[in-house]
């Protein structure tokens, strides 16, 4: 595996070890163990321990302590049927929203003495914004509880849960309405196939570091850890099923130049990743758009008539499994728009229907594959496009 400066990896392939792993690791260890070789991206990837990043705090939301009568109508209210939809209509047991509506928000710039110049006005700017009238306005002894609201990348919504006195949370939303806030993550891994990125540092990326990945066999499951640079546990995987995602993304960045290209390009400063999503539910039909170019490719080139295309397209649409990337070009002049990197894998397996009909092209296809732990893969497409908040 090459590890000079331009490239970019995850994960090597697996090789069995002979060694003794039961004064190492948790639990009776048995059969076979294999070792890996993960860059700094895959140890973050891998890691279970909480990440920060940083999300736009553009609002709150405020809860308001009930009198004796709105407590009487509340408890009236959930004996009813349907209480839940009428408690949420009821502007009396509702909390009050209050959202910045202020856009105005400098990029990140190459010229830093620039970048600051131009938040100071911001910064000045700041006290015309309506958010800032309505908190003063508020009471706190009529307020029980105070949630943040942030706006992401993207344009979604969440709470962030304010520490302190309700005194306290005023202060906080007037200190840092429309900026960026630190928000804790319980680990990069947040979803089914879905990694957060902002909280790796890839100016920091460096692909000569190397750490080791255990696995083995415990109490009838597979296991898995990372050690840390003289050999001892840094942690342990909850779920061995991420090796695969990193296997998959290792052959992705191999085979697809373009996902490589976006990488580099954060490593460079010059885009911020976002999002790493593993589609396995992508149903892209190729039934009605143009064959992808591989097999424009290999069609050219056994000099096959296009009308057999029909035997190709069916298979196309299964077994599909989408790598995509989302982040944001730092020379984009438009900060909302977040662009994605998308390859679309194919599994060899859904290619055995060609064996017997296309056999050259089945051939020609095969050659193209990379095997690895997850399977035999192929780059059937790359897909890039952006999308506006």
């Amino acid at each position: 595996m090459s590890r000079n400066n331009s490239k970019v990896w995850i994960i090597s392939q697996g090789r069995f070890l002979d060694i003794d792993l039961d004064r190492m690791v948790e639990g009776d260890v048995t059969g076979p163990c294999k070792e890996y070789k993960i860059s700094d991206i895959g140890r973050y990837l891998l890691n279970p321990n909480s990440i920060e990043i940083k999300k736009k705090l553009i609002g709150g939301e405020v809860h308001y302590k009930q009198g004796p009568i709105k407590q009487i109508r509340k408890a009236f209210y959930k004996i009813l049927p349907g209480a839940s939809k009428r408690l949420k209509k009821n502007p009396m047991l509702s909390p009050e929203v209050i959202v910045s509506r202020y856009k105005l928000q400098i990029p990140p710039m190459k010229d830093s003495d620039l970048e600051s110049h131009l938040n100071q006005i911001v910064e000045q700017l700041r006290p015309y914004d309506s958010v800032a009238n309505k908190l003063v306005q508020l009471d706190p002894s009529k307020i029980f509880q105070i949630a943040g609201i942030c706006e992401d990348v993207g344009g979604n919504y969440s709470y962030l849960k304010l520490q302190g006195s309700i005194e306290e949370k005023i202060k906080y939303l007037g200190d840092f309405i429309s900026k960026g806030v630190a928000v804790i993550l319980n680990k990069a891994y947040i979803a089914d196939g879905l990694f957060e990125l902002r909280g790796y540092d890839f100016l920091s990326y460096d692909p000569a570091k190397i750490f080791k990945l255990i696995t083995y066999n415990a109490g009838g499951d597979q296991k898995a850890c990372v050690l840390t640079e003289n050999n001892k546990i840094d942690f342990y995987l909850k779920d061995c099923h991420l090796l695969k995602h990193m296997h998959l993304f290792e052959q992705s960045l191999k085979s697809n130049p373009s996902l490589s290209r976006v990488f580099n390009l954060c490593r460079e400063g010059l885009a911020t990743p976002i999002k790493l999503f593993f589609n396995k539910k992508l149903e892209i039909d190729y039934s009605k758009a143009a064959l992808p170019e591989i097999y424009q490719d290999v069609f050219k080139t056994l000099n096959l008539e296009l009308n057999k295309k029909n035997l190709v397209q069916p298979i196309l649409n299964h077994l599909q499994i989408g790598i995509s990337l989302s982040y944001i070009l730092l020379s984009d002049c438009q900060q909302d728009r977040m662009h994605t990197d998308i390859s679309v894998l194919h599994d060899l397996r859904a290619l055995e229907p060609l064996r017997k009909n296309l056999p050259h092209v089945y051939s020609a296809v095969v050659k193209r594959a990379m095997i690895s732990e997850a399977g035999r893969f192929y780059l059937l497409d790359s897909i890039n496009g952006y999308s506006h908040a």
